[in-house]
């Protein structure tokens, strides 16, 4: 038989953020759901392009999303499909030429971040 203990551990967890919610049931409830609330909030936590010999290595990190989550890559206001749903991607590119490498996050709640930056595409020649 297999048994969940996730709703518990989430329980005692709002508990020791709010000790106030120890001592009467119907502040519980109440301050319970608002720290659920803003613990639940898509947030951009990381990204960055590293700029390799005719190639960009670019990853996105973020917390708080709410299943299902949608990670579109846009290359210069172009999508990329095939770079959907992925963290790290890995885009060519021609030297010298600059380009605006940005990736969208999306969750069930209707929440977006964004990640944006100018990069420009090294030769690979010291």
């Amino acid at each position: 038989m297999r048994k969940s203990y996730k709703i518990a551990s989430l329980a005692a967890a709002g508990m020791l953020m709010f000790p106030a919610a120890l001592t009467s049931p119907a502040s519980a409830a109440t301050t319970t759901s608002a720290g659920s609330a803003s613990m639940m909030a898509l947030t951009l936590t990381g990204g960055g392009c590293e700029a390799l010999a005719r190639r960009f290595l670019c990853q996105v990190a973020f917390s708080g999303a709410v299943a299902p989550v949608s990670i579109r890559w846009f290359l210069d206001g172009n999508r990329v499909p095939s770079f959907d749903d992925r963290t790290f991607v890995g885009i060519g590119c021609q030297p010298p030429f600059r380009y605006d490498i940005r990736s969208v996050i999306s969750d069930a709640t209707g929440a977006s971040v964004e990640f944006r930056t100018l990069a420009t595409c090294r030769s690979g020649n010291p």
